[in-house]
Protein backbone atom coordinates (compact mmCIF):
# COMPACT_ATOMS: atom_id res chain seq x y z
CA UNK A 1 0.00 0.00 0.00
CA UNK A 2 1.53 3.47 -0.99
CA UNK A 3 0.19 6.82 -0.10
CA UNK A 4 1.67 9.77 -1.99
CA UNK A 5 1.69 13.38 -2.04
CA UNK A 6 2.30 15.58 -5.05
CA UNK A 7 4.87 18.25 -4.56
CA UNK A 8 3.80 20.28 -7.42
CA UNK A 9 0.03 20.54 -6.61
CA UNK A 10 0.48 20.89 -2.79
CA UNK A 11 0.09 23.58 -0.81
CA UNK A 12 1.03 22.89 2.13
CA UNK A 13 -2.60 23.44 4.11
CA UNK A 14 -1.41 20.18 6.04
CA UNK A 15 -5.46 19.15 6.05
CA UNK A 16 -4.52 15.46 5.58
CA UNK A 17 -2.24 16.00 8.55
CA UNK A 18 -4.89 17.15 10.48
CA UNK A 19 -7.08 14.15 9.71
CA UNK A 20 -4.82 11.38 9.52
CA UNK A 21 -1.97 12.74 11.95
CA UNK A 22 -1.01 8.59 11.99
CA UNK A 23 0.17 8.86 8.55
CA UNK A 24 0.95 12.48 7.77
CA UNK A 25 2.88 14.64 9.78
CA UNK A 26 3.92 18.63 8.76
CA UNK A 27 7.89 19.55 8.71
CA UNK A 28 9.22 22.96 9.19
CA UNK A 29 9.04 23.32 5.50
CA UNK A 30 5.42 23.66 5.83
CA UNK A 31 4.34 20.74 3.74
CA UNK A 32 3.36 17.33 5.01
CA UNK A 33 5.67 14.17 4.39
CA UNK A 34 3.55 10.74 4.65
CA UNK A 35 4.56 7.73 6.67
CA UNK A 36 7.06 5.57 5.45
CA UNK A 37 6.11 2.62 5.95
CA UNK A 38 2.52 3.57 5.89
CA UNK A 39 1.51 2.94 9.51
CA UNK A 40 -2.10 1.35 10.43
CA UNK A 41 -4.77 2.67 8.07
CA UNK A 42 -8.59 2.37 7.97
CA UNK A 43 -8.73 3.17 4.35
CA UNK A 44 -11.19 5.54 5.52
CA UNK A 45 -9.93 7.93 2.31
CA UNK A 46 -10.08 11.14 4.52
CA UNK A 47 -6.57 12.16 3.18
CA UNK A 48 -7.34 11.97 -0.26
CA UNK A 49 -11.33 13.78 0.52
CA UNK A 50 -9.87 16.45 2.18
CA UNK A 51 -6.94 17.63 -0.03
CA UNK A 52 -8.22 20.83 -2.10
CA UNK A 53 -5.72 20.61 -4.39
CA UNK A 54 -5.42 16.41 -5.42
CA UNK A 55 -2.36 16.04 -4.28
CA UNK A 56 -2.82 13.30 -2.62
CA UNK A 57 -2.98 9.43 -3.86
CA UNK A 58 -3.71 6.35 -2.67
CA UNK A 59 -3.35 3.00 -4.16
CA UNK A 60 -5.44 0.83 -1.40
CA UNK A 61 -8.70 3.15 -2.03
CA UNK A 62 -8.66 2.27 -5.80
CA UNK A 63 -12.41 0.75 -5.17
CA UNK A 64 -13.97 4.36 -3.98
CA UNK A 65 -14.81 6.77 -6.26
CA UNK A 66 -14.23 10.59 -4.91
CA UNK A 67 -16.75 13.03 -6.11
CA UNK A 68 -16.98 16.88 -5.61
CA UNK A 69 -19.54 17.77 -3.00
CA UNK A 70 -22.70 19.20 -4.72
CA UNK A 71 -26.54 19.73 -4.12
CA UNK A 72 -25.95 19.25 -0.73
CA UNK A 73 -29.64 19.89 1.05
CA UNK A 74 -30.00 23.54 3.35
CA UNK A 75 -30.70 22.63 7.21
CA UNK A 76 -34.20 22.90 6.67
CA UNK A 77 -34.83 21.00 3.93
CA UNK A 78 -32.94 18.11 5.64
CA UNK A 79 -35.31 18.39 9.04
CA UNK A 80 -38.14 18.29 6.71
CA UNK A 81 -36.72 14.64 5.26
CA UNK A 82 -36.78 14.11 8.83
CA UNK A 83 -40.13 15.52 9.86
CA UNK A 84 -41.55 13.46 6.92
CA UNK A 85 -39.72 9.96 7.56
CA UNK A 86 -42.51 7.37 8.88
CA UNK A 87 -42.40 3.73 9.50
CA UNK A 88 -45.07 3.07 6.39
CA UNK A 89 -46.58 -0.34 6.64
CA UNK A 90 -49.07 0.11 3.77
CA UNK A 91 -48.29 -1.06 0.47
CA UNK A 92 -49.11 -1.56 -3.42
CA UNK A 93 -48.41 -4.62 -4.95
CA UNK A 94 -46.28 -3.29 -7.19
CA UNK A 95 -42.68 -4.84 -6.79
CA UNK A 96 -39.40 -2.98 -6.15
CA UNK A 97 -37.25 -2.46 -9.31
CA UNK A 98 -33.76 -3.36 -9.17
CA UNK A 99 -32.52 -0.14 -9.37
CA UNK A 100 -34.84 0.96 -6.57
CA UNK A 101 -33.22 -1.65 -4.37
CA UNK A 102 -29.48 -0.88 -5.54
CA UNK A 103 -30.44 2.65 -4.74
CA UNK A 104 -31.60 1.66 -1.08
CA UNK A 105 -28.76 -0.39 -0.67
CA UNK A 106 -25.91 2.32 -2.02
CA UNK A 107 -27.33 4.52 0.48
CA UNK A 108 -27.07 1.82 3.59
CA UNK A 109 -23.01 1.24 2.51
CA UNK A 110 -22.71 5.04 3.35
CA UNK A 111 -23.22 5.14 6.46
CA UNK A 112 -20.70 5.63 9.30
CA UNK A 113 -19.09 2.42 10.17
CA UNK A 114 -17.01 1.61 13.25
CA UNK A 115 -13.05 0.67 12.46
CA UNK A 116 -14.34 1.38 8.53
CA UNK A 117 -14.51 -2.69 7.94
CA UNK A 118 -17.27 -2.10 5.74
CA UNK A 119 -18.49 -5.49 6.44
CA UNK A 120 -22.00 -5.09 7.24
CA UNK A 121 -24.12 -7.52 5.34
CA UNK A 122 -27.67 -6.82 3.10
CA UNK A 123 -30.26 -10.13 2.22
CA UNK A 124 -32.62 -9.05 -0.08
CA UNK A 125 -35.92 -11.05 -0.04
CA UNK A 126 -38.38 -9.86 -2.88
CA UNK A 127 -39.62 -13.65 -3.79
CA UNK A 128 -43.37 -13.59 -2.78
CA UNK A 129 -43.37 -16.96 -1.92
CA UNK A 130 -40.42 -16.65 0.77
CA UNK A 131 -42.34 -13.39 2.07
CA UNK A 132 -45.42 -14.88 2.66
CA UNK A 133 -43.76 -18.20 4.41
CA UNK A 134 -41.74 -15.59 6.32
CA UNK A 135 -44.76 -14.20 7.46
CA UNK A 136 -46.42 -17.45 8.05
CA UNK A 137 -44.23 -19.48 10.44
CA UNK A 138 -43.17 -16.24 12.24
CA UNK A 139 -47.06 -15.84 12.96
CA UNK A 140 -47.77 -19.13 13.95
CA UNK A 141 -44.38 -18.96 16.57
CA UNK A 142 -45.80 -15.74 17.86
CA UNK A 143 -49.51 -17.12 18.54
CA UNK A 144 -47.91 -20.07 20.10
CA UNK A 145 -45.72 -17.18 22.65
CA UNK A 146 -48.98 -15.42 22.72
CA UNK A 147 -51.26 -18.45 24.04
CA UNK A 148 -48.20 -19.71 26.51
CA UNK A 149 -47.76 -15.84 28.08
CA UNK A 150 -51.69 -16.08 29.37
CA UNK A 151 -50.23 -18.66 32.03
CA UNK A 152 -48.24 -17.34 34.84
CA UNK A 153 -45.84 -20.60 34.87
CA UNK A 154 -44.61 -20.13 31.05
CA UNK A 155 -44.45 -16.41 31.65
CA UNK A 156 -41.74 -17.38 35.07
CA UNK A 157 -40.16 -19.90 32.27
CA UNK A 158 -39.63 -17.18 29.43
CA UNK A 159 -37.97 -14.81 32.05
CA UNK A 160 -35.59 -17.20 32.67
CA UNK A 161 -34.51 -18.57 29.39
CA UNK A 162 -34.47 -14.75 27.80
CA UNK A 163 -32.91 -12.81 30.99
CA UNK A 164 -33.06 -9.13 30.02
CA UNK A 165 -34.38 -9.80 26.59
CA UNK A 166 -37.99 -11.11 28.27
CA UNK A 167 -37.86 -7.44 30.07
CA UNK A 168 -37.35 -5.97 26.65
CA UNK A 169 -39.72 -7.22 24.86
CA UNK A 170 -42.48 -7.33 27.93
CA UNK A 171 -44.53 -4.44 26.34
CA UNK A 172 -45.28 -5.93 23.15
CA UNK A 173 -46.87 -9.16 24.34
CA UNK A 174 -50.13 -7.51 24.30
CA UNK A 175 -50.06 -7.34 20.24
CA UNK A 176 -48.35 -10.78 19.77
CA UNK A 177 -52.01 -12.16 19.58
CA UNK A 178 -53.49 -9.47 17.51
CA UNK A 179 -50.92 -9.61 15.23
CA UNK A 180 -50.62 -13.41 14.65
CA UNK A 181 -54.32 -13.69 14.65
CA UNK A 182 -54.65 -11.43 11.83
CA UNK A 183 -52.84 -13.60 9.74
CA UNK A 184 -55.19 -16.35 8.51
CA UNK A 185 -58.08 -13.47 8.39
CA UNK A 186 -55.72 -12.80 5.24
CA UNK A 187 -54.09 -9.79 6.59
CA UNK A 188 -50.34 -9.57 7.21
CA UNK A 189 -48.98 -8.18 10.56
CA UNK A 190 -46.00 -9.26 10.31
CA UNK A 191 -44.28 -8.63 7.00
CA UNK A 192 -47.46 -6.15 6.23
CA UNK A 193 -47.47 -7.89 2.10
CA UNK A 194 -44.28 -5.52 1.80
CA UNK A 195 -42.70 -6.42 -1.30
CA UNK A 196 -38.65 -6.36 -0.61
CA UNK A 197 -37.09 -7.06 3.04
CA UNK A 198 -33.84 -6.51 3.75
CA UNK A 199 -32.29 -8.10 6.92
CA UNK A 200 -28.62 -6.27 7.90
CA UNK A 201 -26.63 -8.49 9.45
CA UNK A 202 -22.69 -8.93 10.03
CA UNK A 203 -20.20 -11.93 10.97
CA UNK A 204 -20.06 -13.00 14.73
CA UNK A 205 -18.03 -11.53 17.13
CA UNK A 206 -18.17 -7.82 14.96
CA UNK A 207 -17.54 -5.40 18.46
CA UNK A 208 -18.85 -2.84 16.49
CA UNK A 209 -21.38 -4.80 14.32
CA UNK A 210 -24.57 -4.03 15.89
CA UNK A 211 -24.30 -0.33 15.34
CA UNK A 212 -22.72 -0.34 12.02
CA UNK A 213 -26.15 -2.04 10.80
CA UNK A 214 -28.74 0.28 12.65
CA UNK A 215 -26.16 3.15 10.75
CA UNK A 216 -26.89 1.46 7.72
CA UNK A 217 -30.87 0.67 8.16
CA UNK A 218 -31.53 4.75 9.10
CA UNK A 219 -29.51 5.40 6.08
CA UNK A 220 -32.17 2.78 3.80
CA UNK A 221 -34.93 4.83 6.00
CA UNK A 222 -34.14 8.05 4.72
CA UNK A 223 -32.83 7.11 1.05
CA UNK A 224 -36.37 5.48 1.22
CA UNK A 225 -38.25 8.70 1.94
CA UNK A 226 -36.76 10.77 -0.40
CA UNK A 227 -37.07 8.27 -3.26
CA UNK A 228 -41.17 8.44 -2.61
CA UNK A 229 -40.85 4.63 -1.13
CA UNK A 230 -42.24 3.97 2.06
CA UNK A 231 -40.14 1.39 4.62
CA UNK A 232 -40.57 0.00 8.48
CA UNK A 233 -38.37 -1.54 10.82
CA UNK A 234 -39.27 -4.69 11.63
CA UNK A 235 -38.25 -6.24 14.82
CA UNK A 236 -40.99 -8.74 14.39
CA UNK A 237 -38.58 -10.16 11.74
CA UNK A 238 -34.87 -9.89 13.13
CA UNK A 239 -35.34 -12.17 16.51
CA UNK A 240 -37.07 -14.94 15.32
CA UNK A 241 -34.63 -15.09 12.41
CA UNK A 242 -31.62 -15.10 15.00
CA UNK A 243 -33.36 -17.44 16.79
CA UNK A 244 -34.45 -20.01 14.18
CA UNK A 245 -31.45 -21.89 11.56
CA UNK A 246 -34.79 -22.64 9.46
CA UNK A 247 -36.50 -19.31 9.39
CA UNK A 248 -32.24 -17.64 8.53
CA UNK A 249 -31.89 -20.10 5.93
CA UNK A 250 -35.12 -19.43 4.45
CA UNK A 251 -34.69 -16.03 4.70
CA UNK A 252 -30.85 -16.57 2.87
CA UNK A 253 -28.74 -14.95 5.98
CA UNK A 254 -25.46 -16.27 5.74
CA UNK A 255 -24.78 -18.96 8.69
CA UNK A 256 -23.22 -17.58 11.68
CA UNK A 257 -24.44 -14.02 10.42
CA UNK A 258 -26.47 -12.08 13.27
CA UNK A 259 -29.20 -9.74 12.32
CA UNK A 260 -29.06 -6.61 13.73
CA UNK A 261 -31.76 -4.84 11.46
CA UNK A 262 -34.81 -5.99 9.25
CA UNK A 263 -36.50 -3.37 6.75
CA UNK A 264 -39.69 -4.45 4.84
CA UNK A 265 -39.68 -1.33 1.55
CA UNK A 266 -42.72 -0.72 -1.08
CA UNK A 267 -44.84 1.92 -3.24
CA UNK A 268 -46.69 3.66 -0.48
CA UNK A 269 -50.79 3.34 -0.64
CA UNK A 270 -50.94 7.03 0.27
CA UNK A 271 -49.05 9.52 1.27
CA UNK A 272 -49.28 11.58 4.53
CA UNK A 273 -50.57 15.05 4.67
CA UNK A 274 -48.22 16.53 7.30
CA UNK A 275 -44.53 15.37 8.81
CA UNK A 276 -44.32 14.93 13.02
CA UNK A 277 -41.65 17.18 14.19
CA UNK A 278 -40.47 15.74 17.60
CA UNK A 279 -39.50 18.43 20.20
CA UNK A 280 -35.59 18.69 21.42
CA UNK A 281 -34.98 16.26 24.35
CA UNK A 282 -35.18 18.25 27.36
CA UNK A 283 -32.23 18.32 30.20
CA UNK A 284 -30.14 16.20 28.03
CA UNK A 285 -27.34 14.48 29.58
CA UNK A 286 -23.56 15.90 28.63
CA UNK A 287 -24.52 19.66 28.55
CA UNK A 288 -21.63 21.65 29.63
CA UNK A 289 -21.26 22.35 33.21
CA UNK A 290 -23.66 25.72 34.24
CA UNK A 291 -25.76 25.56 31.03
CA UNK A 292 -29.14 23.76 30.66
CA UNK A 293 -30.89 22.58 27.42
CA UNK A 294 -33.63 25.59 26.30
CA UNK A 295 -37.13 24.78 27.89
CA UNK A 296 -40.55 25.42 26.17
Amino acid sequence: MKIAIDPVLCSGCNRCAQVCPLNFSETPRGKPQVADPVLTCFHCGHCVAVCPEEAVSHDGLSDLRFTPLRDLPAPAQFMSLLHARRSRREFTLQPLSREEIDALLTAGAQAANGLNRRDVGYTVVTEPATLKELSRRIGKQTLWMAARLESPLWRLVFRMLMGRGYKELEPLFPLFKPMASALPRGRDMILYDAPCAILIHTRPGDPCGAENAVYSGANILLAAEAMGLGACVIGFLTEPVNRSQDLARLAGVPPGHKVHTSIVAGHPRFPYARGIAHPAPQGADGLSRGSSSPTA
